[in-house]
């Protein structure tokens, strides 16, 4: 069509392809005591170009805390040194993995004696809210557990029933056996 189209300067496009050119994104760093599990990430997931302003929005995770002030502050400074303003909100803190937690172990007993199989226990990259617990009860032992849930943030997300009993079931048993710890 024809019309008056506003497009960038030629400064503005520079200064453009340079951000998204250098802003970190994608994995920064893999864990080295758990194969295949990222530990730090940066995912450039919403743009969106104004009239007035070019707004980048972006989710740092990472089960170590000072990894993912370093990739914030990354970002930050890039942000910055070409002019540009940033602002965090919706933070999660980090929540490392502890290999030598208790309550897993008495977990994975009370599972084995109810279920007559060993519980399948991975270590996911997320943000859970466990990473606010932990920040304010530093050191304290947690496991997050939770029943089966589908395409989870999405419109179909959904939830099982019955897994959530069973999740309910099992926590009061783990609970009931809390003075083994």
């Amino acid at each position: 069509e024809e019309g008056i189209q506003k497009i960038l300067t030629p400064k503005a496009k520079e200064i453009l392809v340079f951000y998204l050119v250098n802003i970190p994104d994608g994995v920064q760093k893999m864990s080295l005591s758990i194969p295949g599990l990222v530990q730090t990430s940066l995912n450039l997931g919403i743009m969106e170009l104004t009239q007035e302003n070019f707004i980048a929005k972006t989710a740092i995770r990472s089960s170590v805390t000072v990894e993912k002030l370093a990739v914030s502050e990354k970002a930050e400074y890039l942000t910055r040194f070409l002019g540009g303003e940033y602002t965090t909100q919706g933070d999660y803190p980090a929540w490392e993995y502890n290999e030598n937690s208790k309550l897993r172990s008495l977990m994975t007993d009370v599972y084995t004696d109810m279920y007559h199989k060993k519980p399948e226990i991975d270590v996911i990259h997320a943000g859970v809210e466990c990473g606010i617990f932990y920040e304010r009860m530093e050191g304290v032992d947690m496991v997050s557990i939770g029943p089966d849930i589908y395409d989870i943030h999405t419109p179909e997300e959904r939830l099982s029933i019955t897994s959530t009993i069973r999740t309910y079931d099992y926590l009061l048993a783990v609970l009931k056996s809390m003075n083994r710890l």
